[in-house]
Order: C-alpha cells, then structure tokens, then sequence
C-alpha cells in the first residue's frame, strides 16, 4: 500500500532531479509543468516493477527473520487476539 500511496512522489522527484528549469523557473513551477506533464497515469510508471521489487524485498526480510528466530531457538511467535492476561 505503501508503495501505492507514495509513487506519484517518487516519481515526480526523479523527473525534478533530471530536468533543468528554465531560466527563472522556480522549483515549484518545475513541479507544476512536470506533474501537467505526466498526468494521473504517468505519475504511477514504474508500479508494477516497484511492487515486484517491494514484495521481493519484503519476502527475503520475513525469510531472513525466520531462519534467524529458528536459528537461535526462540519459541513461537505470541498470537494476537487470544484475549486474557
């Protein structure tokens, strides 16, 4: 979701840092010209290969944990929801 929210951002801030402004051209008048640029379906380029990325990324952290928390021996994890103290 994260990855969702914030793509927009991420790639205005890529197009900002390649693009030169104009001579006078503030960065907040840069931003304006990309973001008419690119428009609602360009700001979202690159999602797919951005939550492949992310999914991949996030998956070799769970695995990496797990083998760890098997490694040293720790026991289960607490389950959430079981009410009582």
């Amino acid at each position: 979701m994260a990855a969702l929210v914030s793509q927009p951002a991420d790639t205005l801030l890529s197009k900002v840092n390649k693009t030169k402004k104009a001579p006078g051209q503030s960065t907040l008048g840069l931003l304006a010209q990309l973001a008419k640029e690119l428009g609602i379906r360009g700001s979202f380029a690159g999602l797919p290969t951005r939550l492949v990325m992310v999914g991949t990324l996030t998956s070799l952290q769970f695995a990496l944990y797990g083998s760890i928390k098997g490694a040293l021996g720790t026991p289960p994890s607490v389950e959430l929801g079981k009410g009582g103290h």
